[in-house]
């Protein structure tokens, strides 16, 4: 009987541990203390059904994004499996490069001038 609850409790861990998980994507821009930064919770489905638009927002002008990181945890996982994926919570977070871009970095090319 000890044998049955100790390998219940192991899987259950293990399950768990499986449940949280974070990917990152890095852009070309550094991220700097400087960088701002924003979180949403994204909800979805795995069948290409979404529960609600998600908030498409932009960096500040002339600022580029920096990194984002799409995290989920073992409640999520949970939700997503008893939901049978219909139902899938997933928190994103993103930084946008702190300093805008130069303008005058370049000179504008006209043909013929």
């Amino acid at each position: 009987m000890s044998n049955v609850i100790r390998l219940i409790i192991i899987t259950a861990i293990f399950i768990g541990f499986s449940g949280c998980a974070t990917m990152t994507i890095e852009g070309d821009v550094p991220k700097t203390p400087k960088s701002k930064t924003g979180t949403e919770t994204v909800h979805g489905s795995y069948y290409n059904f979404s529960w609600q638009s998600p908030v498409v927002l932009k960096c500040d002008s002339r600022r580029g994004l920096a990194r984002a990181c799409y995290h989920t945890n073992v409640v999520y996982a949970l939700v997503s499996t008893v939901s049978l994926g219909l139902y899938v919570p997933q928190t994103v977070q993103w930084w946008c490069d702190g300093s805008p871009q130069d303008d005058d970095s370049e000179e504008v090319y006209h043909p013929g001038q």
